[in-house]
């Protein structure tokens, strides 16, 4: 009997377990990408990247639990990246009472954008409040990156958060605690931004803003008025984006947007190998404005083409700066400052500040004439420039000393093909072509990259 009773015991708790994990939803992924790049006929370098992936998702009542963890290598670094990419509690609930249709909580680790997704398109922990109407929303939101992992964090806004990038915690010869540098660069930032739908013409009307404070410690900064060199101090800004976006034609979609960038940056005023000189915070006013055309032909493959273009304001009144991060010189900055780092080409791109661009892409699915929709073609020209003619930009191969707007142009072709919902292989290829006038010694060659991507969900 007590063999009988221990077997009931038994089943009975296994029906529990397989109740509780069927109110559970979860699944994976493994990512490859493997290919070479570097100039052409001179250098190659091994491109290596795996990334594997685990998520859950789990609803009770109004409120439901999604959290993902990967762990990533890419060689030559031996040591594996175990990362928390997202955990948070998600909440929605009916706010007829409060006037509007909806009203969504999400607390704990995230994803957060800004209307553009040019200055802020990160991972952080924190709040975000979202309230929607028929014709309208609202989205509030505040985190920070201060417990984000370092070799996950695209923030590198300043002298000491480039700094920062260089110091391995892993390296056994760093013996000093407080030269280890674990997490990203400490910093709160607050979202808002409110979308009225079909306001004029059938154009949406999106206001956003976007406040990011310097987090780290007054220890680690240039106090104010040193007259010697230092490591650089706190970088404060605000962004205010308008937007507006819909269709012209049948077929043809625009978005057009302006953000006005302020805030302060530590400037050293004077000549520093003069004792007449100090550091100061002075103001920053800066600028950003793109347009994007899409314009869509399903009768033609399902084609699509694309034309794209931004400007970002750099040091202007002809000063030239070193440095693309705290480079000013003056009593008023006016480059750019984006927040978190952009892609917008696969071989060579520039961020905002100092920079501007202009993209033509045109995508097909060949095989959609057949009745298949499983490849999907893109060719791609990404045209960059430096907004004020000379200075620094992100890259540090363009050289700040020369004169020259025009930096070089990028040209993409890619290839995906997804036979199924699980499985997805791209192939892409790209060269970048340098104005050689204007780039650092040895880096005026071609630049390629090939590389195969291969993504498999369960």
């Amino acid at each position: 009997m007590r063999s009988a009773a221990k077997r009931t015991v038994l089943v009975i708790l296994a029906l529990l377990v397989a109740a509780s994990l069927s109110a559970w939803d979860w699944g994976g992924y493994v990512d490859n990408t493997t290919g070479v790049g570097g100039q052409w006929r001179t250098s190659a370098e091994l491109i290596q990247r795996t990334t594997g992936a685990l998520w859950v998702w789990h609803r009770f009542g109004a409120w439901e639990l999604d959290a993902q963890g990967s762990v990533s290598t890419s060689p030559p670094v031996t040591l594996f990246l175990a990362d928390l990419d997202r955990l948070l509690l998600r909440g929605a609930f009916p706010a007829e009472a409060a006037g509007a249709r909806s009203l969504g909580l999400q607390a704990g680790r995230m994803k957060f954008a800004d209307t553009t997704g040019y200055i802020l398109d990160h991972t952080l922990d924190g709040l975000q409040l979202s309230i929607g109407w028929p014709m309208a929303t609202f989205n509030a939101g505040v985190g920070t990156s201060a417990l984000i992992q370092k070799p996950a964090s695209g923030i590198v806004m300043s002298r000491q958060d480039l700094a920062d990038l260089d110091k391995n915690e892993n390296d056994p010869a760093t013996t000093d605690v407080n030269e280890r540098v674990i997490f990203a660069p400490p910093r709160l930032v607050a979202a808002f931004a409110y979308q009225a739908r079909g306001l004029v013409a059938g154009q949406d009307l999106a206001v956003g803003a976007v406040v990011q404070e310097d987090l780290r410690p007054e220890a680690q900064l240039t106090p104010e008025y040193q007259t010697t060199a230092g490591v650089g101090g706190r970088l404060d800004t605000q962004y205010v984006t308008l937007q507006l976006s819909g269709g012209i034609i049948p077929g043809l979609f625009h978005r057009t947007f302006y953000t006005f960038n302020s805030g302060r940056t530590l400037t050293y005023l004077g000549d520093i190998d003069v004792a007449d000189g100090e550091y100061r915070y002075v103001p920053i006013l800066a600028h950003m404005a793109g347009l994007e055309l899409t314009y869509f032909l399903p009768q033609v493959l399902n084609s699509r083409v694309r034309v794209r273009g931004m400007l970002s304001t750099g040091e202007g009144d002809g000063e030239v700066s070193d440095s693309y991060y705290e480079g000013n010189g003056d009593e008023l900055a006016t480059a750019f400052v984006p927040i978190s780092a952009s892609s917008f080409s696969d071989v060579f791109t520039l961020q905002p500040g100092n920079s501007g661009h202009v993209a033509i892409s045109y995508s097909l699915r060949p095989l959609s004439a057949i009745g298949l929709d499983i490849l999907q073609t893109e060719l791609s020209s990404v045209s960059y420039f430096r907004t004020a003619g000379t200075g620094a930009v992100s890259e540090g191969a363009v050289d700040a000393g020369t004169v020259g707007s025009y930096v070089g142009t990028n040209v993409d072709l890619r290839a995906v093909l997804q036979p199924f919902s699980d499985l997805r292989v791209v192939l892409a290829g790209g060269l970048f072509f340098p104005n050689a006038a204007v780039m650092t010694g040895g880096n005026q060659n071609v630049e390629y990259q090939i590389a195969l991507q291969g993504v498999v969900r369960f």
